[in-house]
């Protein structure tokens, strides 16, 4: 399943080019429509053979980013377990997404531990200082943090209550990936990725732009200790 509490994006690299994300934004960004102000589409004029101008409508995300807060309590409303893409049509860790925002869907991700969640993200800079900077900073535990700012929008009233909610933090059912697309993107992002808590931690090579040298990246685990690395 997939699951947009937010919307709209920006492009950070070479991998955003083509985006289908980006393609029906543009498609649904009329005034009214769900990506209104989020993306558009901008006509660009290209020669091509024999001095004829090709014109081509190209989707570009705006830059803005959106919170949808009546999709914020999706998750809780499916009852069956399920793998759950979060915000295929934005990036959790844009930087226009406010540090309390991203603590609410941690909030609503913790409520539903049946769900498993994968979080993809072209920005693991911001990812790692989000849990080392806002979740990392309070002193009775990041999920208790989560838990109240998901509690302010969604009215949750069986929320956890004591002292050792921190621990439960990462979350067991949220699975944090990077996307690359080329060794530059690999090179930047995976130590970043490999810095961040997760119980899973994981890659998305698309669109593979260039070859990859994944090897660097992997550790030999200790036969008696699967855990060990």
């Amino acid at each position: 399943a997939t699951w947009n509490p937010i919307r709209g994006c920006a492009r950070v690299s070479e991998g955003c080019r083509n985006c289908y994300a980006e393609r029906v934004a543009a498609r649904f960004s009329a005034p009214g429509q769900p990506y209104a102000g989020l993306a558009s589409s901008k006509t660009v004029s290209r020669p091509s053979g024999g001095g004829v101008i090709t014109i081509y409508h190209e989707p570009h995300w705006t830059g803005e980013v959106r919170f949808v807060e009546e999709a914020l309590t999706l998750p809780l409303r499916w009852r069956r377990p399920r793998r759950i893409f979060v915000n295929s049509m934005s990036d959790l860790f844009h930087e226009r997404v406010p540090n309390n925002t991203i603590a609410k869907i941690f909030g609503v991700m913790a409520l539903a531990l049946r769900h498993v969640f994968q979080i993809l993200t072209k920005r693991p800079e911001r990812r790692l200082a989000w849990f080392n900077e806002y979740a990392g900073s309070v002193a009775d535990g990041p999920l208790t943090r989560c838990y109240l700012e998901a509690q302010d929008t969604i009215g949750v009233v069986n929320i956890p209550s004591g002292n050792n909610l921190g621990d439960v933090w990462p979350l067991p059912n949220v699975w944090h990936g990077v996307s690359v697309e080329d060794q530059p993107t690999a090179d930047e992002r995976i130590p970043l990725l490999l810095q961040t808590p997760a119980a899973v931690r994981w890659v998305s090579y698309e669109p593979a732009l260039g070859p990859v040298d994944f090897s660097r990246f992997l550790t030999v685990c200790d036969s008696d200790n699967p855990l060990a690395g």
